[in-house]
Parts: C-alpha cells; structure tokens; sequence
C-alpha cells in the first residue's frame, strides 16, 4: 500500500472537523453536475466521486477489535459532528483500488486487492446514509486499518459490489466483473439523466402580463396581496432580491401605471 498524502495520514482515529458548508440550489447542482461526471466506468477501470470520512486502526488500545467497535466510534464522531469528510476520487481496477486527490488526480493511496480483508456497507446508521467501509493491510502493517467513505453521488451498494467482483476474479479466476461494470454504468447513466435542474430566482413581474397586479373598481392598479404574489410567482426560494426591494419595486411600477392611467381618463 502506497501512501502519498494519505487521508490517513491526516485521520488515524477519525478525522476531526466538519466538512458540511450550506450551499445555494445553484451551486449545489454545479457541484453535483461536476461530481456526477466524475463517475464514470471506462474497460477494466471504474471511478466514482466519494468522501473519505475516518480510518481507524483495528488496535485494543482504541477499543477497536471488531468492524463493529469501528462503526462504533464512526457513530459517536458523526453524532458530535466531528468528521472532516475528505472529497476524493476512488478507482477500482483489476490490480487494485486508488484514491485520487478530485483537483489534482494525484494518488492518496494506492491498496492492492490481495491487500483488502473486508468489504462492505454502512447504511441508514447515521448522518452519512451510504458509507463503504474497506479493511486492509499489507505486508508491512501489524494491524489492519478500517478505512469509511461516504458515497453520496452512487450508491455505497454499487461500489460494494463492483470492488467484490475484483475480488473475485482476481482470487479464483472468475470473470464476473464485466457484468457488473456493465450494470453500473447503465445506473450511472440513469443517475446523470435525472440530475434536477437548479432553481433561479423568481421572476420579476412585468407589469404588461398583469401577473403582479390587478385592479380595482376605480381602474386603477394595485400590488397583489404577498399570498397573492408568491401563489402566482415561481415557487423557488432562491430570490436575488430581498422582499422589501421587490415591494418597492412593484410600488413604483405601480404609481407609473396609476398615472398613465390617469392621463388616459384626462382624454376620454
């Protein structure tokens, strides 16, 4: 196992902080529009964007001798909010596993499939819905380390199941991988088809449509109610301009059509 600015280097017993910044709609479909590319699966190699969470050491001086004791101590760190989740890239091939840094593509880690024990997933434990968790150790480690990552752009179950298919065939000869690549490409094209669109801003009524006022029985023109107005405008909440600004906004509209208005009663 290769470690070139390992996210355990950083997070041997749990990596301290927090890695959740509130983001707008906007943003937060750019982020996943780039994330979602990401995932891609291309002959023998696959990739999908991941978080790394935490790694522990299987050690009885840390109260971690079971996959059990890890999830554990995973639980009570989210619990207090004190996981710094790492974005990073993780590559499966027929060799081995890599995680890549998501800016610089360099290699965190580079763990060889004889060097993987264990595989499997975390789900609907915690805060972090999807998490694969990885147990390996190479020739040079005394103790194995237990590796968590959340998968929030593909399933946990998809990652699972394609680093269990390397394992297989790269154990007992198998050739089962193909298949399952297979399939998770087709969900990863079915995952990117339905991305959502993000949510602008409301539109601005103009006051041609009538969209954003009404009138009265003296013809003249008034601001929707604020029920009114939202029932009629864009459901998004993503507004550029505060209220205050778009009442004042309607209100001179207002006054300008009132008083054209009024020119118009001078001539009839």
């Amino acid at each position: 196992m290769s470690q070139k600015g390992s996210p355990g280097s950083h997070s041997a017993n749990g990596s301290m902080g927090k890695g959740d910044v509130k983001m707008s709609a906007k943003d937060l479909y750019e982020q996943r529009k780039k994330y979602s590319n990401s995932n891609v699966i291309m002959h023998e190699t696959s990739q999908y964007h991941v978080q790394h969470l935490a790694t522990f050491m299987m050690d009885k001086s840390e109260a971690i001798v079971t996959v059990e004791d890890a999830i554990r101590k995973l639980k009570q760190l989210s619990s207090k909010e004190k996981i710094w989740a790492q974005e990073m890239l993780l590559q499966v091939n027929d060799k081995s596993i890599r995680l890549l840094d998501c800016g610089t593509q360099e290699e965190l880690e580079d763990f060889l499939l004889p060097t993987v024990q264990h595989c499997q997933t975390v789900l609907n434990q915690m805060r972090y819905a999807s998490i694969l968790l990885l147990v390996c150790q190479d020739s040079e480690q005394h103790k194995p380390d237990i590796h968590f990552f959340n998968c929030d752009e593909v399933e946990a179950e998809m990652v699972h199941e394609d680093i269990e298919s390397a394992l297989a065939d790269h154990k007992f000869g198998r050739k089962i991988r193909p298949q399952t690549l297979k399939v998770n490409q087709e969900k990863i094209k079915q995952r990117q088809s339905i991305l959502p669109p993000p949510q602008g801003p409301a539109p601005i009524p103009f006051h041609d449509d009538n969209r954003g006022f009404q009138k009265n029985n003296r013809n003249r023109v008034i601001p929707l109610s604020q029920q009114e107005y939202d029932r009629q405008s864009s459901t998004s909440q993503d507004f550029e301009e505060s209220r205050a600004a778009l009442a004042q906004k309607i209100e001179k509209e207002t006054q300008i059509l009132n008083s054209a208005l009024g020119d118009i009663e001078l001539f009839v």
